[in-house]
C-alpha cells in the first residue's frame, strides 16, 4: 500500500550565518545582484543545477527580464587539462603536439559492452565526489548522478530530436505546447542534420539547421536506404542524418576539423555544452553564479523558499531565500532533494528507464579508406523503427560509423582469438555499423529508488519482462530486410545495458494535471508547494524511446517561460 508522503516540514532558520554563507552573500552584493531581504520579501529566483534543464530554464527566465541566481557544486576540468586542450583550440589538427593529444585521450577504453564511463578530455570530473555528496547503495544500475559544471552536458552525445506529439498522450500538456519550448531553446543550441524525411515526423523547430561531413560509410549506407525509401516505409522504417546538437563553426569561426576526437571531447567547442550559455549568461549580468554549494533541503513558508545547504569543501551551512525555487539536479539528486524536504524515508519510488543496448551490424560492402578519413565521430544516421508488432510507440536507433575505440571493443570481446582475427580486421571495420538503440519505458527495465534515514539511496534495477522479447524481435525484423539495408545485425552481440546505463531516466515524481502525492503538476511542482518547480527528467510521467536531452531543455523552458514563474 502506498504511504502518503507527510507534510513538508517548518524547520526553524538558521540562527546565524555562517563564515561560508557570509563569503557567498559578500559575493552577491559584490556583483550587485544580491535581492533577497532578511525579514522577508524576496525577490531571488533560484536554479539549483547548471545541467541542461538548469540552463534551460535559466534562459527562459532571463529572458522575461528576471534575474537568477544558480546554486551549483560546480566541478570543473582540472587546469592542466584545461591548458592542453587550449593549447589545442588555437591550432588546427596538423599542428597540435602529441602530448597534448595523449591527454585528452586519457582514460577512455571500449570494452565487450561498449564504453564503460564516458570522459572529458581525459577527466571524469563530471561523474567526480558522487559517493560523497550522493552516496547510493546500488544493484543492477547503470544511472549517475553528476556535480559537474554543465551536468552531463559535458559527456552526452549530441543526439537532439524532440519527442514525439503523439507520444506524449501521458503528459498533462496540450498538443504541441512544447514546440515554442523547442524553439525556444534551439535559439541558443546549435543543431546540425538534413532536410530529409526525418522531419515529417520530428520537426526541426529551427530555420538554422547547420551541416556537418557525412562519412564515406553513412553515405553509402544512406543511399542504399534512399533507393529501397517506399518498401522500407512500408516496413515501418523512417531514416535521415542524425541531429545533433552541434555548431558547425564556433565563436571564434572555427569549423569541424573531422579529428575524429568526437568521443574523447572537441577542442572546439562545437559540441554543445551547458556551460557554455552560463557563461555567457554571467558575462550578460543576467545570472549570478555560486559553485560549491550542495542543496539538500527547501521548505516553503510565509510566500519564500528557504533553501538549505553546506559547501562543497568546507561542509559550513549555505542559506538561501528565493522567491522561487527551479530545481534541476537530475533525477537522482532531484529525487534525493525533494524526499529528503518532505522527510519521505524508507518509501520506495520509480525510476522510469528508456532500455539501451547496443546491436553491431555488417554492411555488405566495405568502405575503403575509413581509417584515414577526417570525420566526426557522433551518431552519424537516425533509423527510427515504427510498427505495432514490436511496440505502441517508436523504437530509436543511432548509428555509428567507425571510430579507433571500436577496435578495443573488438580486442576485449575476442580476448585470446583477437590475434588470430586481427589480419581480418580491417575488412571487417570497413562494414561495420554499430546501433545504439534505446526503447520506451513501457517496455523497458526500472529502478526503484528509496532514501533510507542515513541519507543513503538504495536503488535496484529491474529488468523489464518483455525487453529481451521485444529486442529479439527487433533484430528480427532488421535480419529480415537486410537486403534492404544492405546491413545484417550481429544479433548474438547485441549488449543490454543495466537499466539507468544510458542516462535516458527519470519519473520518480511525474507530473499529472490533478497530482496526488509524490507526483507534480503541469509546472514541475510537487504536491503541497506552490514555489518550488521541478523542472529535469523527474517530472516526465514516462521516458520515450526517443533522445531525452532536448526534450528536458524543452521543458525546462516551457516552465521557466510561463506566465507565473516570476510572480
Amino acid at each position: 500500500m502506498r504511504r502518503s508522503p507527510p507534510r513538508p516540514g517548518r524547520p526553524d532558520p538558521p540562527p546565524g550565518h555562517t563564515a561560508g554563507a557570509r563569503s557567498l552573500e559578500h559575493g552577491l552584493a559584490f556583483c550587485g545582484a544580491i535581492t533577497r531581504n532578511e525579514r522577508g520579501g524576496s525577490s531571488m529566483i533560484c536554479v539549483v543545477g547548471s545541467g541542461p534543464a538548469g540552463v534551460a530554464a535559466a534562459v527562459a527566465l532571463t529572458r522575461q527580464g528576471h534575474h537568477v541566481t544558480i546554486l551549483d557544486a560546480g566541478l570543473s576540468l582540472e587546469p592542466e587539462r584545461q591548458v592542453s586542450v587550449g593549447r589545442m583550440a588555437g591550432l588546427a589538427p596538423a599542428q597540435w603536439d602529441a602530448r597534448d593529444v595523449a591527454t585528452v585521450k586519457e582514460n577512455m577504453a571500449s570494452g565487450a559492452s561498449g564504453v564503460p564511463l564516458k570522459v572529458i578530455f581525459g577527466s571524469d570530473f563530471p561523474y567526480r565526489e558522487a559517493e560523497q555528496h550522493l552516496p547510493r547503495r546500488a544493484t543492477n544500475v547503470g544511472l549517475l548522478p553528476s556535480f559537474g559544471k554543465g551536468g552531463f552536458g559535458n559527456v552526452w552525445g549530441a543526439a537532439a530530436l524532440p519527442y514525439l506529439d503523439d507520444e506524449l498522450g501521458n503528459w498533462p500538456i496540450k498538443p504541441g505546447e512544447l514546440h515554442p519550448a523547442f524553439e525556444g531553446v534551439l535559439s541558443f543550441v546549435g543543431l546540425s542534420g538534413a532536410d530529409d524525411d526525418l522531419a515529417e515526423r520530428f520537426p526541426p523547430f529551427t530555420d538554422r539547421l547547420e551541416h556537418l561531413p557525412a562519412s564515406r560509410q553513412v553515405d553509402a549506407f544512406l543511399g542504399d536506404l534512399r533507393r529501397n525509401k517506399d518498401e522500407l516505409r512500408r516496413q515501418g522504417f523512417l531514416f535521415g542524418r542524425a541531429r545533433l546538437a552541434v555548431a558547425s563553426r564556433n565563436a571564434d569561426g572555427h569549423a569541424c576539423e573531422r579529428c575524429g576526437l568526437c568521443m574523447f571531447g572537441c577542442p572546439y567547442g562545437l559540441i554543445y555544452n551547458p556551460a557554455r550559455t552560463l557563461a555567457d549568461l554571467i558575462g550578460q549580468q543576467k545570472v549570478t553564479y555560486i559553485p560549491g554549494v550542495i542543496v539538500t533541503r527547501f521548505t516553503e513558508r510565509d510566500g519564500e523558499v528557504h533553501i538549505e545547504g553546506r559547501d562543497r569543501v568546507t561542509g559550513e551551512p549555505v542559506h538561501h531565500v528565493a522567491s522561487r525555487l527551479y530545481v534541476a539536479g537530475g533525477v537522482l539528486s532531484t529525487t534525493k532533494l525533494y524526499l529528503e524536504s518532505i522527510g519521505a524515508y524508507d518509501h520506495e519510488v520509480v525510476i522510469r528507464d528508456s532500455q539501451y543496448f547496443l546491436l553491431p551490424t555488417l554492411r555488405y560492402a566495405g568502405a575503403p579508406g575509413v581509417f584515414d578519413e577526417g570525420l566526426h565521430t557522433l551518431s552519424q544516421a537516425f533509423l527510427e523503427v515504427f510498427d505495432p508488432e514490436l511496440s505502441a510507440k517508436s523504437i530509436h536507433l543511432q548509428l555509428y560509423t567507425y571510430n579507433e575505440l571500436y577496435r578495443d571493443a573488438i580486442r576485449a570481446t575476442l580476448r585470446a582469438a583477437y590475434p588470430a582475427f586481427r589480419p581480418m580486421s580491417s575488412a571487417v571495420l570497413q562494414r561495420m555499423l554499430l546501433i545504439q538503440g534505446y526503447l520506451h519505458s513501457d517496455l523497458s527495465g526500472e529502478i526503484g529508488l528509496t532514501l533510507r534515514r542515513d541519507g543513503t539511496l538504495d536503488l535496484q534495477g529491474r529488468r523489464g519482462p518483455q525487453t529481451r522479447r521485444v529486442l529479439k524481435k527487433l533484430a528480427a525484423k532488421l535480419r529480415r530486410n537486410r537486403s534492404l539495408l544492405r546491413t545484417v545485425p550481429l544479433s548474438p552481440a547485441m549488449k543490454l545495458g543495466e537499466p539507468g546505463r544510458g542516462f535516458h531516466s527519470g519519473g520518480t515524481l511525474p507530473m499529472r494535471q490533478e497530482p496526488g502525492d509524490f507526483e507534480t503538476d503541469p509546472l514541475g511542482r510537487p504536491a503541497g508547494f506552490e514555489r518550488v518547480h521541478l523542472v529535469d527528467s523527474t517530472v516526465f510521467p514516462d521516458i520515450a524511446a526517443s533522445t531525452i536531452t532536448l526534450t528536458v531543455m524543452a521543458n525546462a523552458y516551457r516552465i521557466g517561460a510561463h506566465e507565473e514563474a516570476g510572480r
